[in-house]
């Protein structure tokens, strides 16, 4: 088994909610960071979730969460994924809150 750490996906949260990192198959992976900036000069309203491979979403941060103007988020609670699972996430205006998920991946 090899062990890889890096980050796992990075990018622009959508309007609506959308996958935003899928564990590999044969893989699990250890996410120890999520970080949101929001680029916008208003408040963002953002939902992050943590999707279990043919399972149900779970928010995995208050639902709705208020992101001020140019302020960011950063959820460093260690979440264990298995193949397939998956983190989604929305904002209120598509590309204006940047993200990073960082973490490992174990295949």
């Amino acid at each position: 088994m090899t062990v890889t750490i890096k980050s796992l996906k990075d990018g622009q949260l959508p309007n609506s909610k959308t996958t935003l990192y899928t564990t590999p198959a044969a893989t699990q992976t250890v996410v120890n960071r999520i970080r949101l900036v929001n680029t916008n000069s208003t408040a963002e309203t953002v939902n992050l979730y943590f999707k279990a491979s043919g399972g149900t979403s779970r928010r995995i941060i208050p639902k709705d969460y208020s992101l001020a103007a140019s302020a960011e988020l950063i959820m460093d609670d260690v979440l264990t994924m298995e193949a397939a699972d998956e983190i989604e996430g929305d904002s209120t205006t598509a590309v204006k809150t940047d993200y990073v998920i960082s973490g490992a991946e174990n295949s």
